[in-house]
C-alpha cells in the first residue's frame, strides 16, 4: 500500500512540482487553498482522519499582511504540533536560512539565529515551537529557489540584458545561497524515502555574490549589466553563506544545476527564439 502524505500548500510554487515529484509513488492528499486552512484548528483535524504517513507544511509564505502572516506561520503551526502529537504524524516544516539573517561565517544548523525581517522572525518563532515538541518533526531551512519562470533573480537578470534595464543591489558585498527549484524537489524527495539522522537541515547550493553572477555574464556575453549598488549597511540585510554538508553526505546527493551557466543558457536560448 502506498503510504499518503498530504501537502499543505500544495498550489504554490514549490508545492506543484513536489505533487508532481511524488504522484507516482506515493497517494497524495493535496487540498487546494481555499480548503485547507491551518489556523482553523477544526478545518485541518478532518485531514488527518486519513492517517496520512507525512505531512509536508508549505505553507507560510512572505506577504504584506503581517497579522495573517503571522498567523498562519505561528498558530497554523502550533495546530499542526498537536495533531501531529495526538496522530504520531511525522511532519516536514519549510523554514528559511533567513532566520540567521547577517554573518560572515559559513552558517551550519546550529549557528545563531539573527531574523532581521516579520517573515524570517515568524519562522524562528514556529521552529522553536517544534524543537520544544515531542513529534516526529524534520525543518528545512530552504535557501534562495530559483527556475526562471517565477520574476526572481533569472527574470530580473535576463530582462536587464535584453533591454538595458537597470537592476538595485541591496549591497555588492552581499552573498545569497541559491539552488535550483529542481534539485531542491530531488533533496526533499531523498530525504523523505530516508529515515533521516537530525532534525534540522540547511537546503540549499551555492553562496554567491550577485555581482559575482553579474561579472560572469558580462564576460560571457561580452555586454555591460546596469545596476545601481545601494550599499545598505551589511548586518541589516541577510547576507550569508550556508553551509550544506549535513544534508549532502547523508543523503549522497550534489545539485545539478549551477545559476551562473542556467541563466547563460537560459538567456541565450530566449535571445535565440525571440
Amino acid at each position: 500500500m502506498k503510504k499518503k502524505i498530504l501537502i499543505i500548500g500544495s498550489s504554490g510554487y514549490l508545492g506543484k512540482k513536489l505533487k508532481k515529484k511524488l504522484k507516482n509513488k506515493y497517494k497524495l492528499i493535496s487540498p487546494s487553498k481555499k480548503k485547507i486552512d491551518i489556523v482553523n484548528y477544526d478545518k485541518i483535524k478532518k485531514y488527518f482522519k486519513v492517517n496520512p504517513d507525512l505531512i509536508i507544511n508549505l505553507s507560510g509564505q512572505i506577504s504584506a499582511n503581517t497579522k495573517q502572516m503571522k498567523n498562519t506561520i505561528l498558530l497554523g503551526n502550533k495546530n499542526l504540533i498537536k495533531l501531529c502529537k495526538k496522530k504520531k504524524t511525522k511532519i516536514f516544516f519549510l523554514s528559511t536560512s533567513l532566520i540567521y539573517g547577517y554573518s560572515k561565517k559559513k552558517l551550519l544548523e546550529n549557528s545563531n539565529k539573527n531574523p532581521v525581517d516579520n517573515y524570517s522572525k515568524f519562522k524562528l518563532m514556529a521552529e522553536k515551537e517544534y524543537l520544544k515538541s515531542n513529534i516526529n518533526y524534520i525543518i528545512l531551512r530552504l535557501c534562495n529557489i530559483y527556475n526562471g519562470k517565477k520574476n526572481g533573480i533569472v527574470k530580473i537578470l535576463i530582462k536587464s540584458i535584453k533591454k538595458n534595464k537597470r537592476i538595485q543591489l541591496t549591497n555588492k558585498s552581499v552573498f545569497r545561497n541559491y539552488i535550483h527549484i529542481d534539485d531542491a524537489i530531488n533533496i526533499m524527495c531523498k530525504m523523505i524515502e530516508k529515515n533521516l539522522k537530525y532534525k534540522v537541515y540547511n537546503l540549499g547550493f551555492e553562496n554567491i555574490k550577485l555581482l559575482e553572477i553579474i561579472k560572469y555574464l558580462e564576460k560571457r556575453l561580452k555586454k555591460k549589466i546596469n545596476y545601481f549598488d545601494k550599499n545598505l549597511v551589511l548586518n541589516k540585510i541577510p547576507s550569508q553563506k550556508i553551509y550544506l554538508g549535513r544534508i549532502f553526505n547523508e543523503i549522497k546527493y550534489k545539485p545539478k544545476k549551477d545559476i551562473k551557466t542556467y541563466i547563460l543558457k537560459k538567456y541565450l536560448n530566449e535571445f535565440k527564439f525571440s
